[in-house]
């Protein structure tokens, strides 16, 4: 299985940092949102692979939701699991007719919230992805090994994940909000400027101006998966 980005939108911060904490174990980019209004701001920033939606949030009905995305064209072909309290026959019926790809009621098993996205993700997008490449990069997600034209580059962890975020999402422009999120997770940078610096440095030992990581004036940056 690939490594997926994952959003999570769920209101109990208990569940939700279970749940992230899980899918951050497997390798996985994840996420976090407690409302339908963070959850639409996490799309606008980068398309994820699977979304994991709630179904009671403070801001609506995440069916209602989850039934919007699917009427949306850019989103439409994105697997959504509902983690939901309401277990009735009825409702599994009526959120997998309204576009929901698994249906899993809670309480729930965090590894058979594992297994399900697991043998989503293998239908969607099929086995496991050791390595990226592009612009001359070669990633190994194993061996955590990076090379540049054939040769091998010395990245902090922090700048790894980052680079390895970037060539998850080519040709997209990423936000400082989505960096942010994906990249340090629950220990937040009080300033953004953390990002600028650290993709600064990154581009540096990627090449300087022949870096494929471009700056998106005032949006966020974008990795060239064409650049030489």
């Amino acid at each position: 299985m690939k490594q997926l980005t994952i959003v999570i939108v769920e209101d109990d911060k208990s569940n939700l940092e279970m749940v992230k904490a899980a899918f951050r174990e497997d390798g996985h980019i994840v996420c976090g949102a407690g409302s339908i209004k963070e959850c639409v701001k996490a799309l606008q920033a980068a398309k994820p692979d699977i979304i994991i939606l709630d179904r009671g949030l403070p801001d609506g009905d995440g069916l209602q939701f989850c039934l919007q995305l699917k009427k949306d064209s850019l989103f439409r072909t994105i697997p959504i699991v509902m983690l939901t309290g309401k277990s009735d026959v009825k409702d599994k019926i009526l959120g997998l007719r309204w576009g929901a790809d698994d249906y899993i009621a809670k309480p729930f098993d965090i590894e058979e919230l594992r297994a399900r996205v697991g043998a989503i993700a293998r239908r969607t997008y099929g086995g496991i992805t050791c390595t990226l490449s592009g612009a001359g990069i070669t990633m190994d997600l194993k061996a955590r090994t990076v090379l540049r034209n054939r040769s091998a580059l010395e990245l902090t962890n922090r700048e790894f994940h980052l680079l390895r975020i970037f060539m998850e999402n080519p040709d997209s422009v990423l936000s400082r909000d989505f960096l942010i999120a994906s990249v340090w997770n629950d220990s937040r940078p009080a300033n953004a400027k953390v990002v600028d610096v650290t993709v600064g440095n990154l581009r540096r030992k990627l090449g300087g101006k022949d870096c494929p990581i471009l700056a998106a004036r005032s949006c966020g940056y974008k990795f060239n998966s064409a650049k030489d």
